[in-house]
Parts: C-alpha cells; structure tokens; sequence
C-alpha cells in the first residue's frame, strides 16, 4: 500500500520569552475607573509554532539543521490596553429626570499592539524536499536591499520586494525564519448598559456595543512567497469594520 506523508515529532524545540510588564490602576470616588497596562517582550524559538498558513510553515526548511530554525515566534514586541468604566451619575432634578439618567455605565477598552512576524517563503517545494503537500518551508534569499524604505508599509507594497529572491533550484533558502514584521493592530470597543432593577433578585440589563468603534483598518498579513504576483501587497484584514451591536438580558 503507498504511504504519501509520514510526520516525525522530535522532542527537540527549545522556546524563549522575556518580557516586561507595568500595570497602573486608578478607582475613583465619582464612579470612574481606569486601568493601563503595558507589555514590552520578545518570543524566540527554534521550531514553527503552528500558527496559520499565512505567518509560517509548520515544519521546519531543513530538518538537518534545526539551528537555521531559531528565530521569532509569535513575537509580539509591543503591546498596550487602556480601559476606563463611568458609572454616570443620574440627574435629581425630578422624578422622570431621575428615572431616565440613573444606572448608566459607560465603558471603554483601547487596545494597540506591533504586529506578528512572518516568513518569506517560496511557494513550492523549489528544493525538491519532499515536503508535505500544502506546506511551503523553503524559504527565500535576502539580496541585500532594504526590507523597508519608501513606499512601504501600505497595503500595496507592506515591505520592498527586491529585498528578497528565490533560491536556485535544489537548495535552501539563507533568509531567517519570521524575519519581517506585519502591520499592528489597533481597536476601541465601547459599551453604554442601563440596568433596571426589577426586584431584589431579578434585574433588566439594556446593552448598547460599538466594536473597533473608531473603524480603524488593520490589516491582515502580507502575502510572503516570493514567486507569486502579489508578493508584498495585503489583500485582506486582520479585524472586521465598525461592528455595531443592540442586545438585552433578563437575569433572576
């Protein structure tokens, strides 16, 4: 009976992860909350994380030579999330003034972060390795031009493409493993709920929710093998538009 794939798993990956974390918080008498926090890290590995097709292959270019593999992992270098809760205080300037205003909370999350690495890679398997059908290791050769220069970082050209090449045929690539960053990612979600208290074990929860609510475009991972037409453009995106969202609960 042929066989058409056999995997090998190898106790052999080895991962390292420093980071640095500050986290501010501050609760105020009037009803308002807020809280920050940022991470600053660097995620290192020498074997593919399994992340999606898009950032990377799953097995590694030269199984020989594992060293070759240590680069970034799913290395996000920056991060920062800021968050803030008002209870709004309702107005005592009669009875229907103090029905309509009461027990509002609005909130808000903002939340930026540098992007993920990838490889650039050749589609197919321009080695003859024997690769597993739908995995594109071989990697590309840097040709001593500028990853990033003028022009760049758009979705029609994210990095300069001549800064990479295909290797010739039969060999490997000498471009490291997640060597070229992708776009970040930025979004604000706000929230405004009105509680209604129905009796002292049931209660009425209005929730009205705007998600990335700025409508910021953050976009997808570039496209990373070297020999296709759309070598370093972006073509779709990381989060969905403005999301806007009505809901109601009854809790007893």
């Amino acid at each position: 009976m042929p066989v058409s794939t056999v995997n090998m798993l190898e106790n052999t990956a080895r991962s390292w992860y420093n980071g640095g974390y500050v986290n501010l918080r501050r609760r105020y008498s009037s009803g308002l909350s807020l809280l920050a926090n940022y991470t600053f890290s660097k995620n290192l590995s020498d074997a593919p994380d399994f992340r999606s097709p898009m950032f990377e292959a799953a097995i590694p270019q030269d199984n020989r030579n594992l060293a070759a593999e240590k680069g970034p992992a799913c290395d996000v270098r920056h991060r920062f999330t800021f968050s803030a809760v008002y209870d709004i205080a309702g107005l005592n300037r009669g009875r229907w003034a103090r029905a309509l205003t009461r027990d509002w909370r609005l909130s808000a999350l903002y939340q930026v972060q540098s992007g993920f690495p990838f490889t650039v890679s050749v589609f197919g398997d321009t080695a003859n390795a024997g690769t597993v059908l739908g995995e594109h290791p071989v990697r590309a050769n840097t040709t001593g031009e500028p990853v990033f220069g003028p022009g760049t970082r758009n979705t029609m050209q994210w990095f300069n493409p001549a800064a990479f090449a295909s290797p010739s045929a039969f060999t490997y690539g000498n471009l490291g493993r997640n060597t070229v960053y992708g776009p970040g990612i930025q979004t604000l979600d706000v929230a405004l709920v009105r509680s209604f208290v129905i009796r002292e074990s049931a209660r009425f929860e209005l929730r009205g929710e705007a998600f990335n609510a700025l409508n910021h475009s953050n976009f997808g991972t570039p496209n990373r093998f070297v020999n296709t037409p759309q070598f370093g453009t972006i073509t779709e995106a990381s989060t969905p538009g403005r999301e806007l969202q009505v809901s109601a609960r009854f809790s007893f």
